[in-house]
């Protein structure tokens, strides 16, 4: 969040010695997290914007589910979460007003690590588990983007290059996800699995079905407000 904030001094600062150029500059919060936005006029009706969000939310307790349908296991975990976007819009203005249809490239950071106790018995991809086959925790990571995504939306808000003053934003929109799942734990001799990389072997096949799951919500909403100032 401080490189966020950091960036947006640096992009306040540059505005106020670019009087020449159609700007607006604004801050932001929503589903993605908190940060900044800074927009160039292209034309009367034409827009760029650039934006940038973060937000960290670190030691949070959960009790997560692993495993198949009806045979799932408790794993008690600590949850670090990350949550922020990088994106290039073009916002046009088709009437003469706030409102506007945007298009762009979207990329989402958002990313979740955990590390947690597993509690009970249960199946993973048929392969019997129980906590006593684990030694310590079972670590693990939900990326839910690593690459640019499609990003499509509506939005209200003053364009750069409008009358000089302040204004609510609003953005609703979607974008795809490229979510990645990552397991790893410890084999304990003398359980369910023979070695090590039979265990690895039934993470891997975990973490697919867990990618499978979060592609069934390819389409992720993206809302936020804020305020814009257009120079």
């Amino acid at each position: 969040m401080k490189k966020t904030i950091g960036l947006g001094v640096v992009l306040l600062l540059f505005t106020t010695q670019a009087a020449a150029v159609n700007l607006g500059v604004g801050v932001k919060a929503g589903s993605v997290g908190a940060g900044i936005d800074l927009s160039v006029g292209l034309t009367k009706t034409l827009n760029a914007r650039l934006s940038l969000t973060n937000i960290d939310i670190s030691g949070q307790d959960e009790t997560l589910t692993v495993g198949d349908d009806g045979a799932e296991l408790d794993l008690d975990s600590e949850l670090d979460a990350d949550y922020g976007s990088n994106a290039l819009f073009l916002d046009w203005y088709i009437f003469d007003g706030t409102f506007h249809l945007t298009a762009g490239a979207f990329k989402n950071n958002g990313k979740l690590d955990f590390t947690g106790t597993l509690v009970g018995t249960g199946t993973i991809d048929g392969q019997p588990i129980n906590a006593g086959d684990i030694a310590g925790d079972i670590g693990g990571e939900v990326s839910l983007g690593d690459s640019y995504q499609p990003y499509i939306g509506v939005g209200w808000g003053r364009k750069a290059g409008d009358k000089p003053g302040l204004s609510i934003t609003v953005d609703v929109g979607v974008a795809l996800l490229d979510p990645e799942v990552t397991l790893e734990a410890t084999v304990i001799a003398g359980g369910n699995f023979a070695d090590q990389a039979e265990l690895d072997q039934t993470l891997r096949d975990a973490e697919s079905d867990a990618e499978d799951e979060l592609d069934d919500f390819e389409l992720f909403p993206i809302v936020s407000v804020g305020l814009n100032y257009a120079f």
